[in-house]
Formats: structure tokens, sequence, C-alpha cells
């Protein structure tokens, strides 16, 4: 191979080094500012909190009705057009049953690798809340989308079956859907 061929091929190769390690610079960090997050509960569990005689209060700016609760969104950063980071959530719901009371607050939304977990501060502890497989996004210039079936974790169902003092759910069943949306800077 003469020398310039080698020059050539080496600038090449070189180039493709380039290239692979450029790609990823392709997705694009933003800060969310705002949106809303919506989650709303199967109609088996919004039957068995009433059917109970558990009360459903939201905290802070959350609000809830229909069987639904919506809180805003108010921080986090996301890669574009994945909206793979996290995405955090203010307010909550207070449960109560007779004198047992769990509050859960502060939500925060993970997706990573084609799946989410939301993780909530529940009675001053953070915990791994539900997860959502495949979740579908849509990204569409600052605005995005994600939505999907949750199935609750194990720690959050034991501590649903604590507040009503009987095994009601298990790890791993579908609870309801999420549907967000937020907006970045």
């Amino acid at each position: 191979m003469s020398r310039f061929s080698k020059a050539a091929a080496g600038a090449l190769a070189s180039g493709f080094c380039m290239l692979a390690f450029a790609a990823p610079a392709l997705a694009k960090s933003e800060k969310v500012v705002g949106g809303h997050a919506t989650v709303r509960a199967s109609m088996q569990i919004s039957a068995f909190l009433l059917s109970r005689g558990i009360t459903v209060t939201p905290i802070g700016p959350a609000q809830v009705g229909n069987g639904a609760m919506t809180m805003p969104m108010v921080g986090g950063t996301v890669s574009l057009p994945t909206m793979g980071g996290t995405m955090n959530a203010k307010g909550g719901l207070q449960y109560k049953n007779g004198s047992k009371v769990v509050r859960i607050h502060s939500y925060v939304i993970t997706h990573k690798g084609g799946a989410a977990k939301i993780t909530a501060v529940v009675n001053g502890h953070r915990i791994v809340i539900a997860t959502m497989s495949a979740p579908k996004v849509h990204t569409s210039g600052n605005k995005a989308t994600m939505s999907g079936g949750l199935h609750i974790s194990a720690v959050w169902a034991r501590t649903i079956n604590r507040l009503v003092g009987m095994h009601v759910v298990h790890a791993g069943e579908t609870i309801g859907q999420l549907s967000m949306s937020i907006k970045m800077a």
C-alpha cells in the first residue's frame, strides 16, 4: 500500500471512529419546566377504595377526581428524542383507613432503556411505586408525552396491604395508566 493510501485509510478509519463517538451527542438534554402527569387508577382499585371506606385526599397542587390524580410536572432533565431521564412531579395523596394513614408525595418518573419506574416518598421514605414496560413516547419541539400501564411494585403492594389490613394486591398487577405531558426549556 502506498504511503498516500495508508494515510487516507488511517484518516478514513479515524473519521469512522469519530462518528461512532459523536453519534450519542445527537441526543439533546433538556430541562423539564412544566406539564402534568395523570394517573388513572384501574376500576378495580377505585371500587376497592370506595367499598373499604378508604379516603383519598390530594396533597399540595395534586388534583383528584373521577378515579384519577393529576399533578404538575416541575423539574428534571430528559434526553431527546427518547425522553430518557428523570421528571419530577409536585403534590401527592393521603390515604386514610380509620387511624391508619399513608402519605405519598414527591413523585419522580425515571425513563431509561425502554422502561420507566415511578418512585415517591411514602411516609418519609422514597420507594418504587410502580413500573412501566415499553411506555409510548412522542416528542415534538419543546413538548413530549409518555403513556403506559402501571404495574405495582412489591414494596408499594405491601404498604397498601398493611393499610387495609389484608392481602389484596400483588406485586406486578396492573394498577392503572399514566399519561404525562411535559414542556422543556
